[in-house]
């Protein structure tokens, strides 16, 4: 019988149990509430300092725990999780793993949820970039004024869409600038086959800056890889259009913030939205909450009802490859993709 611990979780628990029903599982529950602020600074490579403390009854869960479906984990689970062999994170990203041990170990699997809201972020996108090209906060703040204040907007078809990071989201966001009738260019992917006909063209990273200067919008969604930091500076605002939109749904460290701050104050971009940040949440000293062409989400793109058992769903799918030793999907990417759990400490299979 495989041990599996599904934290914060209790109101789907009737949902989670009916979808693992017919596997040779256990599943207990648990909550394990990690401050906003602590998960955003693991992502950012660094932590807070403060320790969030473990109960005694998460602890004897995590004690007999073989398989773990958590959002956000204690720090050194894979210590307090002595059988633990496989974590999957109801997420599309994995930074918020950092520091509790389970991606140096490599005897632990992890996994996401892959692409499987790629389409619900690209339709963010194009709240943000709609809200942008149609001037929909200054009309909002006219509307609560009083004032009938016509003004030209921007349309998007025939606009050029450069997009940093054609994975699953970038891939979704291509296919509704499509249906916009846009001009789409990209970073060329890595190992990724792309529909026919999805990119109009597509540029090496070492070309950013022609991509860059070519666009009237671009929309960053690359991994939250560490090799990613700061991608966006000073020197690819400058080369940016005057009258472009930059939007962001990847990671906030990925942009020099005070780099993006003078380039919308100085009219080097035209605007900016933004569903991530260096600091979550977004401090209330920072000026971007002041700049009037910047629009601030607060990292909500998958904030949706149907997030947790959409996740379920997925998780329980993978759960069933793991009980029959097959590999599982959406592996990250430090994990060999090929890698099937024989190995596992009651041999990835269900045992009685």
């Amino acid at each position: 019988m495989v041990n599996v611990l599904a934290l914060n979780c209790n109101e789907h628990e009737g949902l989670l149990n009916a979808l693992v029903a017919h596997l040779p599982v256990r599943v207990s529950f648990a909550r394990f509430d990690l401050p906003w602020e602590e998960i955003a600074a693991r992502r950012r490579g660094v932590t807070t300092g403060c320790v969030t403390p473990v109960s005694a009854e998460l602890a004897r869960a995590l004690s007999e725990a073989e398989v773990i479906f958590g959002f956000s984990l204690p720090a050194e689970t894979s210590v307090l999780a002595p059988y633990l062999r496989w974590v999957e994170t109801p997420a599309t990203g994995f930074d918020q793993l950092r520091f509790t041990g389970v991606l140096e170990n490599p005897a632990i699997a992890v996994t996401t949820v892959g692409g499987l809201f790629a389409p619900e972020v690209a339709e963010h996108v194009f709240a943000l970039l709609l809200a942008l090209s149609r001037r929909i906060p200054f009309f909002a703040e006219a509307q609560r004024n009083c004032q009938w204040l016509p003004g030209p907007v921007m349309e998007l078809r025939g606009r050029t869409l450069a997009i940093i990071g054609l994975g699953n989201i970038g891939t979704a966001v291509a296919r509704l600038a499509r249906a916009f009738g846009m001009v789409v260019t990209a970073t060329r992917p890595r190992r990724r086959v792309l529909p026919a006909g999805l990119v109009d063209k597509l540029y090496d990273r070492h070309d950013l800056g022609e991509m860059l200067s070519a666009a009237d919008a671009v929309v960053v969604s690359v991994s939250g890889d560490e090799a990613n930091r700061g991608l966006l500076g000073a020197r690819e605002f400058e080369r940016m259009k005057p009258s472009a939109f930059l939007v962001n749904v990847s990671r906030g460290f990925v942009l020099d913030e005070e780099a993006l701050v003078a380039a919308l104050r100085e009219g080097q971009i035209a605007g900016a939205g933004l569903d991530v940040f260096v600091e979550e949440p977004l401090p209330v000293t920072s000026p971007l909450w002041s700049l009037p062409n910047a629009i601030l989400t607060p990292h909500v793109a998958i904030t949706l009802a149907s997030r947790l058992p959409r996740c379920m769903e997925h998780f329980a799918t993978n759960l069933a490859r793991y009980c029959r030793g097959e590999p599982l999907q959406d592996l990250v990417e430090q994990m060999p993709r090929d890698r099937s759990l024989s190995e596992a400490p009651h041999g990835g299979r269900a045992t009685e």
